[in-house]
């Protein structure tokens, strides 16, 4: 994929990022303005569907609240379209945060990651299921995210092979 990020692709949606909310805030209590900010995305996404209003929310995809979200945009008429990125190993991720945090950018606990990547992939499942159309990308390697394949009503497309991630049928 060129140089840019999934986000860019979706500048005209407004993109609710609880790490985005969170960096504005002072890192001296990272992890309680983390849970603040993630509850501000769920208080604006709540707006947004109230308000008949396209939004997209990044996400881990690692609790209930984001799948329940998709349930209460449906019901509403929403079309929900998810964006998945996927790598091939928790170690990986790691490997990137470090990056990131040596690079001056935030820290997430080791534990946190892991548990968030294996509840991920067993929520994956569940959101594809409440979507319109899922787009599933594999982010393994250094030379950036590789399209795997789109889903929706009338049919699959593949790009690339089924990375080890997918363990579920699609």
């Amino acid at each position: 994929m060129p140089e840019q990020t999934v986000p860019e692709l979706f500048r005209e949606v407004p993109l609710l990022d609880p790490d985005a909310i969170a960096n504005t805030l002072p890192a001296t209590v990272s992890a309680m303005f983390s849970i603040a900010a993630a509850r501000q995305v769920l208080k604006s996404a709540a707006e947004h569907l109230k308000n008949a209003e396209s939004f997209a929310v990044e996400t881990t995809l690692a609790g209930k609240n984001y799948l329940q979200m998709m349930l209460d945009a449906r019901n509403r008429g929403f079309e929900i379209v998810l964006v998945y990125i996927g790598t091939e190993d928790v170690e990986i991720n790691l490997g990137r945060i470090r990056n990131r945090v040596l690079a001056g950018g935030h820290d997430v606990p080791e534990e946190d990651v892991r548990r968030r990547y294996k509840r991920s992939y067993q929520n994956l499942p569940i959101a594809i299921k409440r979507a319109d159309h899922s787009i599933l990308f594999d982010n393994s390697t250094e030379d950036g995210y590789r399209l795997i394949v789109i889903l929706g009503p009338t049919g699959n497309r593949w790009f690339e092979p089924k990375p080890s991630w997918i363990t579920f049928e699609v």
